[in-house]
């Protein structure tokens, strides 16, 4: 598995979204093409990758807002 690069722009730079995709699209076309080399059809792939891409979204936003809820009561010092 290669090592993905860093990111090389400026965090307030619009590209920074394109360096991110740039950065990934060789593992990402990999793991399509792995998924289709075991026999999966692509369109199963992509539309498995996108849910788990959702997936891990919703999982981060609610882990944000527990530590968000859980900062509350530490400051009262209830925790």
């Amino acid at each position: 598995m290669a090592e993905i690069r860093p990111p090389s722009v400026d965090k307030k730079r619009t590209d920074r979204f394109i360096s991110c995709q740039d950065a990934l699209n060789d593992e990402f076309q990999g793991l399509v093409e792995r998924a289709v080399a075991a026999a999966r059809r692509p369109q199963e792939v992509l539309v498995a990758m996108i849910e788990l891409a959702d997936n891990w979204a919703l999982m981060m936003e609610a882990s944000a807002e527990v530590e968000t809820a859980l900062k509350v009561p530490k400051r009262k010092g209830v925790l």
